[in-house]
Order: C-alpha cells, then sequence, then structure tokens
C-alpha cells in the first residue's frame, strides 16, 4: 500500500513545484484506482514518468511511448512560461487583449469582487445600473444571465456560477433558487470577475443544451531559428468538451463531461469521444455519441472555426512573449469569445482526444527545449518503491 502523504513529500524533495506536487500525486492516486496493474507494469511505467494506467490508457510500448509527454515529466517542468505570465490572470487579460483585433473575442467585464467583498466596476459595466447592495440582482434583471467566476483559484469553493433570470425566478447553474441564495451568493464571493454570459452556437447546442460546449486548444510557440524572426505558434492539441447529465453546469471531463478531439486546421471532429472511467458504469471510456442526445461527431466539424482559428492565431501573436498557452474558448453564433488561456494544461486525456504530443518533430523540440527529459523517471519509481508500507 502507497503511503501518498510520504510520497508528497518525496516528489517535492526531487524538485516538483509545492502546489502542483498536490496535484501530481491526487492524480497518480486516482489512475491507480482507475487503472489497476501489475508490479511488473507500474515499474515500466514510473521507471519512463508515466502513472502506470497510462500504459493500457495510451497503449505505450517500447516503441512508441517517447511519443507522449510523461506525467512526471511535466509535472516538473511548472512554471513553462516567463514572468509575462501575470498576464494570464483573468482580469489583467482582459485589458491585455483591448486591441490588435483581440478584444472581440474577449466577452464584457461588469464587475470585479474584492478580497474584503466590495464591488469594483470595470470598463463594460453598464452606466444605468445603481451602485449599491442591490447591485447584482439589478444587473441579472437588466442583462438576464450572468458568469461569474474566480479570478484566481476556487474562491472558497463557489466555483464557477451561471446565474440566470428566467421570467421572475433566479438559476444557478440551471437550479432554481431563492433571492436570499442570490445574497448568500453575493456575500461570498471574493476575488470574483462578473462577466457576459457567452451563449454557444446552436450547431452545438444541438449536441447538448444544457451547459456550453468549451473548446481546449494547447498552442506552443515554435523553435526559432533566426532570433529576430516574428514568432510562430503550432497546436499541439485541440479538443471539444460537452456537458452531460451528470455533469452539471460544467463541460469538464473532470466533472463528467465529453471530450472529443478536432482537426486544428479544418475543425472536423474525431469520431470518437472520451469520458473519465469513473463516470462509465459499462466501463467503456470510448464513445462514438453524446452519452445522453446520441447526438455523433463523426463527419461532421465546429461551426465558424475558419474565423475562430484566425482569432487563435491573433491571439497567440499579440502575447507572444509567452510561450505555451491552454485557451479555452467558446465557440458563439456570431463568432467566440475567451474564457480563459492556461499557462500549464493537462495533457493527459487530450493526448487520446487528439494526438501523441510529441508525435511532430517541432513540438518535441519545444519540449526539449523547456528541459522535459532533464528529469529521470527512475527517481520517481525509486521514491514510490521507498512509501510503499
Amino acid at each position: 500500500m502507497v503511503n501518498y502523504d510520504k510520497l508528497l513529500e518525496a516528489v517535492r524533495n526531487l524538485g516538483m513545484d509545492y502546489k502542483w506536487s498536490r496535484m501530481f500525486v491526487k492524480k497518480l492516486k486516482d489512475d491507480e484506482e482507475a487503472f489497476p496493474t501489475t508490479d511488473e507494469c507500474k515499474k515500466w511505467a514510473l521507471e519512463r514518468g508515466f502513472f502506470p494506467g497510462r500504459v493500457g490508457f495510451y497503449g505505450l510500448t517500447e516503441e512508441n511511448y517517447k511519443n507522449y509527454v510523461p506525467d512526471y515529466n511535466y509535472f516538473m517542468l511548472h512554471p513553462m512560461n516567463n514572468h509575462f505570465l501575470k498576464w494570464l490572470d483573468k482580469t489583467t487579460l482582459k485589458y491585455v487583449l483591448n486591441s490588435g483585433g483581440c478584444e472581440e473575442t474577449m466577452p464584457e467585464y461588469y464587475a470585479y469582487v474584492e478580497n474584503d467583498g466590495s464591488f469594483t466596476y470595470l470598463m463594460d459595466c453598464p452606466a444605468n445600473i445603481n451602485r449599491d447592495e442591490n447591485f447584482l440582482f439589478n444587473l441579472l434583471t437588466y442583462k438576464k444571465i450572468l458568469a461569474m467566476k474566480p479570478n484566481s483559484g476556487t474562491s472558497g469553493g463557489l466555483g464557477f456560477i451561471k446565474l440566470e433570470l428566467r421570467g421572475e425566478e433566479i438559476f444557478e447553474n440551471n437550479k432554481q433558487i431563492s433571492y436570499q441564495r442570490l445574497i448568500e451568493i453575493r456575500d461570498a464571493m471574493r476575488n470574483y470577475i462578473i462577466t457576459e454570459y457567452a451563449k454557444q452556437h446552436s450547431e452545438l447546442e444541438r449536441i447538448w443544451s444544457n451547459s456550453e460546449c468549451t473548446l481546449r486548444v494547447i498552442m506552443a510557440k515554435n523553435p526559432k531559428k533566426d532570433l529576430y524572426t516574428n514568432a510562430t505558434w503550432s497546436c499541439i492539441v485541440s479538443f471539444a468538451r460537452f456537458g452531460t447529465s451528470i455533469s452539471g453546469g460544467a463541460s469538464n471531463l473532470s466533472s463528467g463531461g465529453v471530450g472529443v478531439g478536432f482537426d486544428f486546421e479544418t475543425g472536423e471532429y474525431k469520431d470518437y469521444s472520451l469520458r473519465y472511467k469513473r463516470f462509465c458504469p459499462d466501463g467503456k471510456w470510448l464513445i462514438d455519441c453524446h452519452p445522453d442526445t446520441k447526438e455523433k461527431w463523426a463527419g461532421t466539424a465546429l461551426p465558424n472555426w475558419k474565423y475562430v482559428r484566425e482569432k487563435i492565431n491573433d491571439i497567440c501573436q499579440h502575447i507572444s512573449s509567452l510561450d505555451y498557452l491552454g485557451i479555452d474558448i467558446i465557440i458563439t453564433e456570431n463568432g467566440m469569445k475567451l474564457c480563459e488561456i492556461n499557462s500549464h494544461p493537462a495533457l493527459d486525456y487530450a493526448q487520446i482526444m487528439s494526438q501523441p504530443a510529441l508525435s511532430q518533430e517541432k513540438f518535441r523540440e519545444f519540449f526539449e527545449n523547456k528541459g522535459l527529459w532533464n528529469f529521470d523517471g527512475k527517481d520517481l519509481y525509486k521514491a514510490y518503491m521507498e512509501c510503499c508500507e
């Protein structure tokens, strides 16, 4: 039996980021519970930097494992971006992308709730809304639907909130609530942004209508041969995430959503999607249609994709001092809205939905330049074994 608290201390001693090490150990534990393997398989995987379940999940062999980014090495690389990382703070990003044709990709920003609970009113706040204790309800009455999200972290456990007014009834993440609950939300918010709610394109709503489909596109700056040329970017992985009946108001896979890869150049979906194994009572985590609506992805493509792809490239060029971006997007009826940009997005399930991240030479070079192979999985396996009781 593994003492995961002891393992947490061990990977920190190996040099892993203090906060990220907690996530790493949790993911390793989850992997062992979801994908049981033999001791021999554990040794082979851990010595190469992979969670043991990846052997069956990715179909790893001695011949192909170097096409995939190992879990241990990827976590050890954190952080991958330089000091311009501060641009990706959700509030700062609104100001950073307020020019160069990128401004239309950002939702309207109405207010920011400070750490002391006070409201700071932002650039898109309607002038006709009274700025008092009734501001949130009055704004909701005016806009009918709002998105409220932590600027960083989880901010007291509230998470993302879709607030909606349907007639005289108030809904939180599609669940009807009382006015008193609205007041509780208002008073509990700290470090929160209140913004426009981006509604998905009708073609995406047909697949799943109870929450918005979000795209995750991971972009990497191409290695330069000439130091003085403009930066260029390439897509490592790209996939769409849809909510389900068990994911509530979320589309992310960790809440029960499903993910389907798509071709970055054409926007065409792959034929199959996947979901976390713990949400699959029949054990089938690869599926060919949405589990609730039965809509299939084969032979179809994302709407507005040419425009969205161009805007992704505009965003990368506008913040090209950064090197590695996990861009989250909602495709709307007339364009797109940017949800956020992650500086070190998860690559595990993405390498099944899209492609192995090291399958192309330019991506191998990118990660090698970042120091991917500076870490030895044998150190991880040794630490793991020392934590077995």
